[in-house]
């Protein structure tokens, strides 16, 4: 485990998704994205996108 950590930020669309998996690919350590599972959760559950701001990203980050 490294004491160095990086954080990728961008827009939709800008390839932070496949940035980080080809890092991994590379041999990178990554932490799962959070966003995307949630999403699906939620649309799975209740057939429409989550409302109510970034509360389960908190709610799964932490727990992570």
């Amino acid at each position: 485990m490294s004491d160095h950590f990086f954080v990728v930020t961008g827009g939709p669309g800008a390839g932070k998704t496949s940035l980080i998996t080809d890092l991994a690919r590379r041999g990178f350590q990554n932490i799962p994205e959070s966003g995307r599972a949630i999403i699906r959760e939620e649309m799975a559950r209740r057939r429409r996108p989550p409302l109510g701001g970034p509360h389960g990203l908190c709610r799964t980050d932490v727990c992570a």
